[in-house]
């Protein structure tokens, strides 16, 4: 049988065997993730819905955009944001958009960064999808932003 100096020997080398298939080829990659891009849209709104956030009771604003192509649910951001810069978007308006579009709940739905109207712009969100609003506020609330 073997003597003791040949289990070691077996033993050092299925543990160098395992610490070998332990490390992956190339080391350890950083998980990234990929955030999609913006989009244009454009269209007339068919129209401007409110609902309130129930975590911190903002009243958000979304609209549905008729396309050429299609019909498609925008998520705009708080009342207050659209009221303080004096900017209003009402059934029938043509408009102009740029979103990340992404799945909620098997919807389609479109987060809006950036809305045109008659020769205005509304910034809303940066290209990361951060709200710009948060800066005013100090805080963000998980669900609406606020």
């Amino acid at each position: 049988m073997f003597e003791r100096k040949h289990w070691i020997l077996i033993l050092l080398g299925i543990l160098l065997l395992f610490l070998v298939l332990a490390v992956p080829v190339g080391g350890r990659k950083a998980r990234q993730l990929s955030v999609p891009g913006d989009q244009e849209f454009a269209g007339m709104v068919d129209a401007v819905t409110q609902h309130t956030c129930e975590i911190c009771k903002c009243v958000e604003l979304s609209l549905a955009l008729k396309s050429k192509t299609e019909r498609l649910e925008v998520r705009l951001g708080p009342k207050t944001v659209f009221e303080q810069r004096d900017f209003y978007v009402s059934a029938g308006d043509m408009i102009e958009l740029t979103g990340i579009r992404y799945r909620e709940r098997g919807k389609e739905i479109i987060l809006a960064t950036e809305v045109r109207k008659a020769g205005e712009t509304l910034v809303l969100r940066g290209k990361d999808g951060k709200p710009g609003w948060i800066e005013a506020h100090g805080h963000s609330c998980p669900v609406c932003g606020n």
